[in-house]
């Protein structure tokens, strides 16, 4: 993903905040706007493992990106007596953001060319 003036962390900061903004707004006319708020929550807090953590290795990025989307999977799916579904949804979201930004694809590109 390019972004021409931004880097990826401000441009998911942004759109996390957003949907959170849009998720608040919604909520404070008397709409549900849960589903927005919890995007924008997960947005930010799978940057923020991302961009923390694993930004160092796109294979590990990759792999623990799996890990956590393949458990928001399993708790949307079996977890509902223990854990509320929007839980499982922030989780599988993280996944994806963490899969979607670690890089894999262009480390297989650059191992192809070598």
């Amino acid at each position: 993903m390019k972004v021409k003036g931004l880097k990826k962390q401000h441009f998911l900061a942004l759109l996390g905040g957003i949907f959170l903004l849009a998720g608040i707004m919604m909520n404070m006319s008397g709409r549900d706007g849960f589903s927005f708020i919890y995007f924008g929550a997960g947005t930010w807090f799978a940057s923020a493992i991302f961009y923390g953590t694993v930004a160092v290795r796109q294979v590990v990025a990759f792999l623990i990106g799996l890990i956590v989307l393949h458990t928001g999977v399993l708790l949307i799916v079996k977890g509902e007596l223990f854990y509320p579904m929007e839980f499982g949804f922030i989780t599988f979201v993280c996944g994806i953001f963490v899969v979607l930004n670690s890089g894999f694809s262009d480390f297989m590109k650059d191992r192809k060319k070598k």
